[in-house]
This record gives structure tokens, C-alpha cells and sequence, in this order.
């Protein structure tokens, strides 16, 4: 699938050439223009990233002498795969498969920003079925994407909760699958980000069914989402990198204030969105950002020494490591504002 170009069209090209973009790191701050630099989300464009379609149309981005485009990602692990190997110079993914990266695959990528100060993992389930718990899993089917960063976390959470997950039927199955399968009963329960739970809501009540979400957040206080950004880019050009992080902010900030508008502007610019539907994830995006103990007392992208710390034993539990292998804030670049 061909990339579509996402910046306003009346402020911008039409199109970039990938080595502008690089060649755009060197140079000096608005002396010259703005600089063409991609963002790249770790899925399809949804309500989950409203924020940044509404700073890109208020030219917050462009205010810092920053050309945006935005990208469609594959997951969070590809996000930051493609990072590394400098396809762009930002992008939004899970803060556990950047540390996974970094051990595994010694991906020279960082966290520069917190998005989500609370993790966005549930597992969905019908009210009207027999599970109520992480315990009535047992016996039961559960699909999910096998390297989502939700399955990643399941057998922590699991584990945990007292639950034996060699009594639960895993079915790998792909993202998309994941409502009709739960709404049709080919599956008991699913995986996916609370952020979904406005669509699941949707099609439940088409079928006079309701959903329970059991949230692992209920179980775990880690990061979740975060923008990320390559070692390449943090070394030439600093500078660079503090203001696309500040109008990050800025426009997260504004889409707490606005997230029907965040998705308006989204929905001039991306095809088949749905007002109601996106803007509820939008305002989940920004319960997960603002609403948590961490976010209310400490500046907004920033990255708490201990939430942080509790963040790698959790990813080192779930994938083996052990602790000792890295310092939690070797998976974070401080001062941009991480």
C-alpha cells in the first residue's frame, strides 16, 4: 500500500524526496524554510492520532520551521525497525517494543516524549458471556495478533492475576478480525487497545449486545505509547528534535481541549472516518495522556524515573531479560523533554 501524503496542502509540496528529508537534519532552524520531516505511526490512521492532524492543520509544526507528513505504520515494532534504519526521523510506538529492540536487535532508537502514561492493553469480551474476569479466560478462546504489543504483555498480566494461560486457547489472528470475530462468537474474548473500545461498542449494539473491557491497566502502571526517534537524529540535530517535541505537545494539549475538532481536521485530510466513533478514541487517547497519578504531577512527555523503571521490569519479565541487562533510562533520550 502507497504511503498517502498527509501534510496541508496549502502550506506544503506535494511531495519530498526521502533525502531531502535527511539532508533536512543539517539544516540550520527557519533560516531556510521549513524542513520536510516524516512522522510515522506505528497503525492506520484512526482517532487514536487525531492530535497531530490537528496541530498539522494549525501550523504548529510549520511555526517551528517543520514540513510534516505523516505516515501510516505496521505495528510498533516496525515503527521502530524503520526508525533505526532512518526511513524517518520520528515516530510514535510502544515504549516495550522500543526496550525489546534495543536488547534483541540493538536498535539505536529512543523514547524523546511519553504519549500514553497508562498502558493501552484490554482484553474485549461480551457482557452477556460467562467471562467477567481475567480468570474465567481459562477454557476459553482468546484471538489477538501475535506480535501485538498486547500478546507481549498478556502472560505478565496472566500470570499475575493468578490465570494459567496453558488453559487458554490462543488463536492468532490479524487486527482487523478482531471485532467480527467477538461479535459472531468465533472467539470469546479478544485483544486489542482500550482506544477501540468505541467501535466495539458500535457494532455490539447493532447485534442488542454490550462489552466488558478488562483493561491491563488495572493490573500494570507503565508508559505506553511514546515518540521515538533515532540516535542519528538525536546527535545531528538537537535542536531539531526540541521543537518537533514541542509542537508534539502543543498539539496533544490542543486536542485535550478540542478532540472533536482534532478529529474535523483529521477527517479533511483522511478518507471513511467516523465523526462519533474517533472522537471517542480520541478522548480515550486522552485519558491514557492526562488522566493518570504520573501525568498530574509531572510535565506533560515527560518520562517519571520510577514509573519508568517499573515500565522495563514489566517488558523484562514478559520477554525474558533480565533487569540488570539495561538502565531504564538508556531506553530515553532526556531533555526534549523525556
Amino acid at each position: 500500500m502507497r504511503p498517502a501524503r498527509l501534510t496541508r496542502r496549502a502550506l506544503g509540496s506535494a511531495s519530498l524526496a526521502l533525502g531531502l528529508v535527511t539532508s533536512g537534519l543539517h539544516m540550520p532552524a527557519l533560516a531556510q524554510g521549513p524542513v520536510p520531516i516524516r512522522l510515522m505511526l506505528d497503525w492506520l490512521p484512526n482517532g487514536d492520532y487525531g492530535a497531530y492532524y490537528l496541530g498539522l492543520e494549525r501550523g504548529f509544526w510549520r511555526e517551528v520551521g517543520i514540513d510534516l507528513t505523516i505516515e501510516r505504520g505496521f505495528g510498533s515494532s516496525d515503527t521502530v525497525t524503520k526508525i533505526a534504519a532512518g526511513t524517518a526521523p520520528f515516530g510514535i510506538a510502544d515504549i516495550a517494543a522500543l526496550m525489546t529492540g534495543r536488547l534483541r536487535g540493538q536498535t539505536p532508537v529512543k523514547a524523546i516524549a511519553s504519549i500514553y502514561t497508562r498502558p493501552p492493553h484490554a482484553i474485549f469480551t461480551l457482557a452477556e458471556g460467562p467471562i467477567r474476569s481475567l480468570k474465567d479466560l481459562e477454557g476459553r478462546s482468546l484471538a489477538g495478533a501475535p506480535g501485538s504489543s498486547v500478546r507481549v504483555m498478556l502472560p505478565l498480566v496472566l500470570r499475575r492475576n493468578n490465570v494459567d494461560i496453558t488453559r487458554i486457547n490462543l488463536v492468532n489472528s490479524e487486527p482487523a478480525t478482531m471485532v467480527p470475530l467477538l461479535m459472531t462468537s468465533r472467539a470469546d474474548a479478544v485483544t486489542s487497545f482500550v482506544t477501540n473500545t468505541p467501535r466495539f461498542e458500535a457494532q455490539a449494539r447493532q447485534i442488542n449486545r454490550t462489552i466488558r473491557v478488562l483493561a491491563f491497566s488495572e493490573t500494570l502502571q507503565i508508559y505506553g505509547n511514546s515518540v521515538i526517534a533515532s540516535e542519528a537524529t538525536l546527535a545531528q540535530n538537537p535542536e531539531l528534535v526540541r521543537r518537533f517535541t514541542a509542537a508534539t505537545i502543543r498539539s496533544l494539549e490542543a486536542a485535550r481541549q478540542a478532540p472533536r475538532a482534532a478529529i474535523e481536521a483529521m477527517m479533511r485530510v483522511i478518507p471513511g472516518m467516523n465523526l462519533e466513533i474517533d472522537t471517542g478514541q480520541m478522548e480515550i487517547v486522552n485519558s491514557l495522556t492526562f488522566d493518570s497519578p504520573v501525568a498530574r504531577s509531572n510535565p506533560i512527555g515527560s518520562f517519571e524515573a520510577a514509573q519508568l523503571r517499573r515500565t522495563w521490569e514489566a517488558v523484562a519479565e514478559a520477554q525474558g531479560f533480565e533487569v540488570s541487562q539495561a538502565d531504564p533510562d538508556s531506553f530515553v533520550a532526556r531533555g526534549f523533554p523525556a
